[in-house]
């Protein structure tokens, strides 16, 4: 096996698990575990569905974890991929020894809302790193290096980061338990502007800036067509704009059918997705080859 597709591999596995976990969320199985690592002082406990689904959970992470501490040695006994990958492999590391220690944190706290908040968005970024060293694999890489004199780079550095701050406001609604907040949709309680006052204020700020969000994809998949050149990029942020589009659909149907488990968990990940592809759109836009016109 190559470590591109070693890298292809492990990626896809990690976005398997952030459907997983917010599958555990919505299952309410986060505490079915009571212990940490054990699971009621066992290794293999007495199953009921809820057990199920946290420990199996438990199991599936420590199998990534187990592969990126392979895919960071592969790396590293390399002077080549060692010089030339050895820092995403090792953010890739820290992020993974941070993911078990707020996993910990979130069934020691009870799922305190901080630790669940975090424990997704390292979860986010600790993808982000490996699948930067699969891009950093990829034939079209090859030969090109970063360059952030590049035009519209503060544009794809806003969208990141809103996309990255709407997963975080999602990841309040479903710790705050707000995600019925607003029984209906796209009003809340009939009003368009209700007073954001407790919960309610959490749903509506991941509601209102979700739309926020939504334009700034689509604007720069719009600003992409028109006025970039690098396919790869145009065609990342194309399938970004539908993933978004999808997301607010998503998002209505999980308040309209009252919180759909299955919908739930895809409404986090198509999530992820959006951030994950308006990250690969910006890592070859910065990683253009310099001979390219703009």
């Amino acid at each position: 096996m190559t470590l591109k597709r070693f890298y292809t591999i492990l990626s896809a596995m990690i976005l398997v698990n952030l459907l997983y976990g917010p599958l555990v969320r919505a299952t309410d199985s986060g505490l079915a575990c009571p212990d940490w690592p054990l699971c009621h002082g066992k290794f293999v406990p007495e199953f009921t569905f809820q057990i199920f689904m946290e420990v199996g959970h438990r199991y599936y992470s420590g199998i990534l974890g187990i592969l990126v501490g392979i895919g960071f040695v592969w790396i590293l006994k390399n002077p080549e991929t060692r010089k030339s990958l050895g820092v995403p492999a090792s953010l890739s590391l820290l992020f993974l020894i941070s993911q078990v220690i707020l996993g910990g944190l979130t069934v020691t706290k009870l799922l305190h809302p901080t630790t669940v908040n975090l424990h997704l968005l390292n979860a986010v970024l600790l993808l982000s790193a490996c699948v930067t060293i699969r891009l950093s694999l990829a034939e079209d890489s090859l030969g090109t290096k970063f360059e952030w004199n590049r035009v519209g780079k503060y544009y794809f550095v806003i969208v990141l980061l809103a996309v990255l701050y709407q997963l975080f406001l999602g990841g309040k609604v479903s710790s705050h338990y707000a995600g019925l907040a607003c029984p209906d949709f796209p009003t809340c309680h009939g009003e368009w502007f209700p007073q954001m006052v407790g919960t309610i204020r959490f749903h509506m700020e991941h509601r209102l800036f979700g739309y926020l969000t939504a334009l700034l994809v689509l604007s720069l998949s719009a600003y992409s067509i028109l006025t970039l050149q690098n396919k790869t990029v145009k065609q990342y942020l194309k399938i970004a704009a539908y993933l978004i589009s999808f997301q607010i659909f998503l998002g209505a149907m999980n308040v309209l059918y009252h919180l759909p488990k299955l919908i739930t968990g895809l409404h986090t990940l198509n999530g992820v997705l959006v951030f994950l592809f308006c990250y690969m759109a910006a890592f070859h836009h910065f990683r253009t080859n310099k001979k390219e016109v703009l």
